[in-house]
């Protein structure tokens, strides 16, 4: 990102006949945005409405209102709203987190597809719950990089993720079993985790003004 992108506040959300808000951004951020991005498989935006249940509303059915929506890989709608907390905001303050999040989404429509995909009447494209992914990226960005960044092999790894539980291993944020370096799903997990962790600390080291 080059310019500064303020999010908004949108009161269009119709949950349990109650009215809630949450956080999305301006239809020229929108733009802006899906321009800078197209090289992680944004195609295009939208204003589109959509109804389901995700993250957003701790999974209570809700109906949202012309929303700003980008399309991903011509097949998902990434729609921009999100709760208003402070990792929503780092996700426009931070530049790499963009980058990150479509590595993060990658891995989950590949290996856990029901996590990320809300159920909607949308027949046209599968609509992604980006405030699951938007705090998912906290965990790893703000929760487990220090300490994963001083683990010296697999091993210690794995002792520490039993206590920490970061590997999404199990259903509705339980962990119904280990992390397992024999299954792919894990390792791969574990692979874009790393991968996360390190764009934050390349991020941190050039603004620190080193050449990487």
């Amino acid at each position: 990102m080059v310019r500064k992108i303020q999010t908004i506040t949108h009161n269009k959300i119709i949950s349990n006949f109650r009215v809630l808000s949450g956080l999305t951004i301006s239809i020229e951020d929108c733009a802006y945005l899906t321009k800078q991005f197209q090289a992680y498989g944004v195609d295009d935006y939208y204003i589109s409405d959509y109804q389901g249940n995700s993250y957003l509303t701790r999974y209570v059915d809700y109906f949202i209102d012309s929303i700003p929506c980008w399309t991903y890989k011509r097949k998902y709608f990434v729609p921009l709203i999100f709760r208003d907390t402070p990792d929503t905001q780092k996700m426009f303050q931070d530049d790499y987190r963009w980058k990150a999040f479509f590595v993060l989404l990658d891995w989950y429509l590949k290996y856990s597809p029901e996590k990320v995909i809300i159920q909607t009447t949308n027949n046209k494209f599968k609509v992604i719950d980006t405030a699951f992914l938007t705090f998912r990226l906290w965990e790893i960005c703000d929760g487990a990089a220090f300490p994963i960044a001083n683990l010296n092999n697999l091993s210690e790894f794995e002792k520490w993720n039993q206590a920490s539980h970061l590997i999404d291993t199990g259903r509705s944020f339980k962990q119904t079993r280990e992390f397992d370096d024999t299954k792919e799903a894990d390792l791969t997990q574990l692979e874009a985790v790393i991968s996360i962790i390190k764009m934050k600390y390349q991020a941190i080291l050039l603004k620190q003004g080193y050449q990487l």
